[in-house]
């Protein structure tokens, strides 16, 4: 996969991430997948009292109905894109072509340069330093600037490339981790229930199914579901 495609895939991905920020997380990570049977009583007890706080008929107020998680992965997706649009703007975008001056407009070719000027300053293809800019945006104008799309540009140079293709990287690795569609590695803080006594870690997070492995005896465990015989 290219970077332009990275950079496709957040755009055709955005509006999921903003319905997945407007509500609560639905899952958590890591999975437990049984190792809530390693966890101490009173880590139990605590677990047990966290979800009682967060029943719908518990006393006091509610959590915010917003994945404040999603919306900071999002700021940050945004901020690197529209940095990197501003940036790479500055180097490959030509500038407006101005109109002379001294004739009024009475004279046509004139009247046709100010024409000119101004149908360049508003081509549609230019990334735009003000006003409203969002992260689909960004991407749209980055992903179409390493295609090479014909408009009031150079052709990105290499080193250009590479800066564009590490922040999209970036971004699309956040977003596939956030929206499930990421494979992810993380500690368990439970050792291993084997005489080994070592590091857990869980792996999951794209699709497949996850596992629990112990990176000293090598050990695994995954789910087992329930309807199997």
């Amino acid at each position: 996969m290219t970077a332009a495609d990275d950079l496709d895939t957040i755009t055709e991905r955005w509006t999921t991430l903003q319905e997945r920020a407007g509500t609560r997380p639905t899952s958590t990570w890591p999975p437990a997948m049984g190792i809530t049977r390693l966890m101490t009583d009173e880590e139990r007890a605590d677990q047990a009292a966290e979800r009682a706080d967060t029943a719908p008929d518990a006393p006091g107020p509610r959590p915010t109905p917003v994945d404040i998680d999603v919306l900071d992965v999002m700021t940050t997706i945004e901020t690197g894109l529209i940095t990197a649009a501003d940036w790479l703007a500055s180097r490959v975008q030509r500038p407006a072509f101005k109109a002379p001056t001294g004739h009024g407009w009475s004279d046509d070719t004139h009247r046709a340069a100010v024409l000119l000027a101004a149908k360049d300053a508003a081509d549609p293809r230019r990334w735009k330093y003000a006003g409203p800019r969002t992260a689909p945006d960004a991407a749209e104008w980055l992903a179409l600037r390493l295609r090479d799309a014909p408009g009031p540009f150079r052709r990105l140079d290499e080193g250009e490339r590479q800066a564009v293709a590490e922040v999209a990287a970036s971004g699309v690795e956040l977003l596939r981790k956030t929206l499930g569609d990421a494979r992810r590695r993380e500690t368990v803080p439970h050792p291993c229930p084997m005489p080994c006594g070592g590091q857990l870690v869980v792996e999951g997070g794209d699709g497949a199914p996850p596992k629990v492995l112990c990176e000293d005896c090598g050990r695994t465990w995954t789910e087992v579901p329930s309807d199997a015989a």
